[in-house]
């Protein structure tokens, strides 16, 4: 008792003077700034995973579809509104036998996480920081100078640039109610072949006086209050709860430790809905793509010097699925009464284990391997509610001054949204096969996939469905080709190849029958593996349009200004341009991971914000052969041409017409069935309006609307010139 005595008014000494060290320093932080260091955040903004970043690792609101958000580039960013381990928030921590301090008590076992209410002030002790390598361009599109906000401070002079390739890293330093302190670091790359990850460094020292028993680290994901930048013009609609979850990692033979989710039917609904294809769109896949993270070091034991830190590839050795307050728990039948130590401690996986998992490790069996087509049939699975996929490294017997050290990477990887829109459209025509030598993919299954051999797919999925299913899997693939690479980067301390800066400045702007692009880039021209440049242009507002290349060159492509005029005279569309600095990988880089070597790398998407577009003038020409009609083929069903829309030329107020380009001042347009009969005449220029284009409001002569079918438009110049150009239109 007396031990006891002397041992609690130690520890209250210690948080007494612990506190008043924190209070006198909050003070003096709160003269020096009006915000608090708990109350601040951040966000990583590069490549395909936006994460906001809380400073006390608990929750934020995080919005990021206002402003610039690229739905071209396959995004999943999240809200941050739950506290999850993407940037290193939502970790929880145990102890058993713990002093509390605070209620001069023993706790039987303590669950806390970094935001604890009964945590003195001063919970973050390092205030937060985040720097970019790289700026965003200068840039002017029109009259419109800017883009978007940048996401943090640009500082290319930071020190940790110098020896290392990423291009944003976040940094804080949290402490906890147990004594211990998490430095928290975020790092992201620009590169093209690593930018569909993010690597979250975890170093958790003890500087409390006691010693922590079955300390447990743990952790939770989910992709369900995501974002994702898979098109909202037209929009698409799924339930991002709705999936399969899979841990590989936990059996003799695992290469990796990765915890991924995916698509899953609604077992609610008939049909098989996997990937949300999305039937008034063409059949494209909105949800295409997986979420991810892989575990890349967890120490074996807590140390005190860095060199003696070892990574454990059996950590984490709890891994569970599903709704947290579904958990199946009697409290009066476990020996420590708490729901939360139960699942971190691997009792709740230890009811349904995963067969074959190594000795003294406690993983639950996946969701996607239980043999039926209902994601939900698992002890902790509910149709509502998110589903978490969480791990647990422990238990840890963890001394004052030791240290213990967990690095991971979050991504987002899969089929990505272009090949989703084409498995989508041949799956709605009833063409869709399996993918091309698909038998010769490695752990390839005739009838899973990629998927676990004993999948299920849904009662009454059809071969095409299954043939879609299939090509889902083989998102498994690109999971692990995203995870060996984040694994690779973090083994080569972070010297993966540089990716090239974007553009300095850029200027777009209308002219005369085109439009001007200029743009400067030194920095990457003084690479020593610079290769040239790329142009994107998309057409229109609508998301489900993708970019194409306009202009591509190579490393002899060297000026101070550099201009380029993109002849596209499209009359009141919407022209949107990125321009992208290229750099190839070398074939003998040792720090590039052999999958890249020799490969083009491409200036960051994400730091190009071309949130505004131009519109082509609408100037005659004379060369009948650059004559174009558009939409074609014209389909009425088609949600692109549901609306009015300036873009697309349509002036009628339903959406409903086809407009002919880059005319001459003067001409005749006449257009035939494909019977010849004349269907209409329109003299275009009679009036002196010497304008470029005509739109057809796709009535007859006699006013009458036309049928479906092919049509031939016939063009001629009052000097002789003539032409013609054939169109479809499907009512």
């Amino acid at each position: 008792m007396r031990f006891l005595r002397e041992k609690t008014m130690s520890r209250l000494a210690s948080v007494v003077c612990l506190s008043t060290v924190l209070l006198v320093f909050s003070g003096l932080k709160s003269m020096a700034q009006t915000q608090s260091p708990e109350l601040q955040s951040t966000t990583i903004r590069l490549g395909h995973l936006w994460l906001g970043m809380p400073a006390n690792g608990g929750k934020m609101n995080f919005n990021p579809a206002g402003g610039f958000f690229p739905n071209d580039y396959s995004i999943a960013a999240d809200r941050a509104q739950y506290a999850q381990a993407f940037t290193g928030a939502g970790i929880f921590l145990t102890a058993t036998h713990w002093f509390n301090p605070l209620t001069d008590s023993v706790e039987n076992v303590a669950v806390y996480s970094f935001v604890t209410d009964s945590l003195p002030v001063g919970r973050v002790t390092v205030p937060l920081t985040n720097y970019l390598r790289y700026n965003y361009p200068a840039l002017q599109t029109g009259s419109i100078q800017g883009g978007a906000s940048l996401f943090g401070t640009y500082d290319p002079s930071y020190p940790g640039f110098k020896n290392h390739t990423y291009d944003e890293v976040a940094n804080v330093v949290d402490s906890t109610i147990l004594g211990v302190e998490c430095d928290r670091t975020v790092y992201a790359w620009s590169q093209n072949y690593n930018d569909n990850y993010v690597i979250t460094d975890l170093v958790f020292t003890n500087v409390s006086g006691d010693t922590l028993d079955s300390l447990y680290i743990n952790m939770q994901e989910t992709g369900a209050n995501m974002v994702y930048s898979n098109g909202s013009n037209p929009a698409g609609t799924f339930d991002p709860t709705m999936v399969w979850q899979h841990y590989y990692g936990g059996k003799p033979g695992d290469t990796a430790r990765v915890f991924y989710e995916y698509s899953a039917d609604n077992p609610r609904t008939s049909g098989d809905d996997m990937g949300a294809p999305q039937v008034s769109q063409n059949g494209r896949l909105l949800d295409p793509n997986m979420q991810y993270f892989a575990i890349l070091h967890a120490s074996k034991e807590p140390y005190t010097d860095s060199t003696q830190d070892v990574d454990d590839p059996l950590e984490p050795k709890v891994t569970y699925m599903g709704v947290a307050t579904a958990i199946p728990f009697t409290q009066s039948s476990d020996i420590y009464g708490n729901k939360n130590f139960y699942a971190i401690r691997g009792a709740f996986s230890a009811l349904n284990p995963e067969p074959g998992q190594y000795q003294g490790t406690y993983h639950e069996i996946n969701t996607d391997q239980l043999g039926t087509a209902d994601y939900t049939n698992n002890p902790a699975g509910q149709y509502e509610g998110i589903s978490y996929r969480s791990c647990s490294f422990g238990p840890y017997t963890f001394y004052p001054g030791q240290k213990i050290h967990i690095v991971y990477a979050s991504g987002f990887a899969g089929i990505g949204y272009k090949l989703g829109a084409k498995i989508g459209s041949e799956w709605l025509n009833g063409t869709l096969t399996d993918p091309p030598n698909a038998s010769q993919i490695p752990g390839w299954n005739a009838r899973t996939g990629l998927f676990p051999s004993n999948f299920q797919f849904p009662s009454g999925a059809t071969s095409v469905d299954m043939a879609k299913d299939r090509w889902l899997s083989l998102g498994i693939d690109s999971v692990m080709l995203s995870a060996y690479r984040a694994k690779w980067n973090y083994e080569h301390d972070y010297n993966i190849p540089q990716a090239p800066p974007p553009p300095q400045t850029a200027n777009i702007t209308v002219t005369s029958g085109a439009i001007k692009i200029q743009w400067s880039d030194p920095e990457a021209e003084a690479m020593p593996n610079f290769d040239g440049y790329r142009i994107m242009r998309r057409i229109s507002d609508f998301d489900t349009v993708s970019y194409v290349p306009i202009y591509d060159s190579d490393s002899t492509d060297i000026a101070t200004t550099h201009t380029f005029y993109d002849s596209i005279s499209y009359y009141g569309s919407q022209v949107f341009y990125y321009i992208q600095s290229k750099a190839r990988i070398a074939l003998n880089d040792m720090n590039a991971d052999p999958t890249t070597r020799g490969q083009m790398m491409y200036s960051e998407r994400a730091l190009f914000p071309n949130i505004y577009y131009v519109s082509p003038s609408n100037f005659p020409q004379n060369d009948l052969s650059k004559i174009r009609i558009v939409p074609n083929p014209y389909n009425i069903r088609d949600p692109l041409l549901l609306g009015t829309n300036p873009g697309l030329g349509l002036s009628s107020t339903q959406g409903r017409g086809i407009t002919f380009y880059n005319l001459p001042a003067r001409c005749t347009i006449k257009i035939f069935t494909e019977n010849g009969d004349l269907v209409i005449s329109h003299d275009h220029g009679a009036s002196g309006n010497a304008l470029g284009s005509w739109s057809w409001d796709m009535l007859s002569k006699n006013q009458q609307a036309v049928y479906s079918g092919v049509y031939i438009a016939v063009f001629q110049t009052p000097d002789g010139g003539m032409s013609y150009q054939k169109f479809l239109i499907v009512q």
